[in-house]
């Protein structure tokens, strides 16, 4: 059985926020994923998990996967988004 993510629209906007910072958006962390911006938006507001999405925000933003979304249980390690 496949548990329901939680949507969580306050991490989602942290994580555009910092991206602004760093001059990127969701649409260039898809660019560089060959991915749409719906899919990224999607897994950044929780409703699906990506390891390689999360991973290229992470790096985009300088933020560990861990820290961009606290609430979320068995947060992709390094590797295993390689």
């Amino acid at each position: 059985m496949q548990k329901t993510l939680q949507i969580d629209r306050e991490s989602h906007a942290r994580v555009k926020y910092l991206l602004s910072l760093k001059g990127a958006t969701f649409s260039d962390v898809a660019q560089s994923l060959s991915l749409t911006v719906s899919s990224v938006c999607s897994a950044s507001l929780g409703r699906h998990r990506s390891a390689k999405v999360e991973q290229e925000i992470s790096k985009r933003t300088g933020v560990p996967v861990s820290e961009l979304w606290p609430g979320r249980t068995n947060n992709f390690s390094q590797e295993a988004a390689e």
